[in-house]
């Protein structure tokens, strides 16, 4: 292997590695790999009017880089110190180049090891106005796939998807009762992108190998978007997230109102209350806290479904108003648990028995009932 040109590297805070393939005596293949690496430089962690990313997906996007929220779990200069960039590839794909990098570290030990690689990316490069830009993979993957709108969802998929017609009326038909019974402001067209696996789905977000952030569904309120790694036109947890005006609303709240009405992980609200319940019986010293500090139960999606289990006690409790005050928490811990003392009428110290007797009740309730 081999790196940047050193009167190039001398100025760089990202050291970046070219692969041997990169053949950087190919002048468009060198103005490519030193694209990306100028962009790897310039704060790519960061949402603003970047030179590097081409016009039109700034303009239409308004976080333009899909990869950049899974990617940068911490900030830029401290993952990529760790996680070195090391271009593996350049390669002409049609008019495009193809840039395939490799995130991986030296030197982890124990736990650590298994998260490396951090990511395998491949996004794309195009000409504009003469000059070489960055571009998601998701336009050029998916240019030759189908579309079909039923209501105000286009349903976007491959060539060889078998499409539900009887699942995209209900997907439209759920956001209509959603954003009615919920008295949302009428909900705008979005697109459902279509995939039959998580791996699929990284692809459109630029990942060759998808380990950070990993997911199997996306949903993107300002873009209008949501992605699917289950093969299905039905996705209700991700339909929530796009009928649901957007604030600045604690995440525990956020997702738990989006597995109240929508499941989580291919499972409904109450089979996934169910599987909590028994997991917490077998735990005396498992605390609200240690859920929402995520300390305990992401196999068993303890912090969606706690959330989730808060808002059916509001709602049994107090009804749509009740759960209005809840989805306007603000992401802040503290004001969280004062906010639920207040809304449920118990003191600060009792919010964690108040969430351990409400979970257990569900050990006790079939999932079908």
């Amino acid at each position: 292997m081999f790196g940047v040109q050193s009167n190039y590297a001398q100025t760089t805070k990202i050291n970046v590695t070219l692969h041997a393939r990169v053949d950087t005596t190919q002048a468009e293949v060198k103005a490519v790999a030193q694209l990306w690496i100028n962009y790897l430089n310039a704060q790519s962690d960061s949402v603003y009017d970047n030179p590097f990313w081409n016009a039109a997906e700034k303009k239409q996007y308004k976080d333009f880089d899909l990869s950049r929220a899974f990617i940068y779990q911490f900030p830029a200069r401290q993952l990529l110190q760790t996680y070195s960039p090391t271009v593996l590839s350049v390669v002409k794909e049609g008019d495009a180049y193809a840039i395939r990098t490799l995130f991986a570290a030296e030197g982890l030990e124990g736990n650590y090891k298994k998260s490396n690689p951090w990511c395998i990316t491949k996004l794309y490069a195009i000409n504009e106005n003469g000059n070489w830009k960055l571009k998601n993979a998701l336009p050029i993957i998916t240019q030759h796939w189908r579309h079909t709108t039923v209501g105000r969802i286009t349903f976007i998929y491959p060539p060889h998807h078998a499409f539900d017609s009887r699942l995209a009326h209900k997907a439209n038909a759920f956001c209509d009762s959603l954003s009615k019974v919920f008295q949302f402001l009428k909900w705008k067209p979005f697109d459902f992108y279509i995939t039959e696996n998580s791996d699929e789905l990284g692809e459109l977000l630029n990942f060759d190998f998808f380990f950070s952030g990993h997911t199997t569904g996306v949903a993107m309120y300002d873009s209008r978007i949501v992605l699917s790694g289950f093969g299905s036109e039905w996705y209700p947890h991700e339909f929530v997230h796009l009928i649901v005006p957007p604030a600045n609303r604690h995440a525990l709240i956020n997702e738990g109102f989006a597995t109240w009405l929508g499941g989580a992980m291919e499972k409904t609200f109450k089979e996934r209350a169910h599987i909590l319940a028994k997991q917490l019986a077998k735990n005396d010293t498992v605390t609200f806290t240690d859920v929402l500090h995520k300390q305990w139960g992401w196999q068993y999606a303890a912090f969606y479904t706690s959330g989730a289990i808060w808002c059916e006690a509001a709602y049994k409790k107090g009804g749509l108003p009740m759960v209005q005050q809840l989805l306007a928490i603000p992401p802040d811990d503290k004001q969280l648990i004062t906010a639920l003392s207040q809304i449920f009428g118990i003191n600060k110290e009792d919010v964690n028995q108040f969430w351990r007797s409400a979970v257990l009740e569900y050990q006790f309730i079939k999932p079908s009932e």
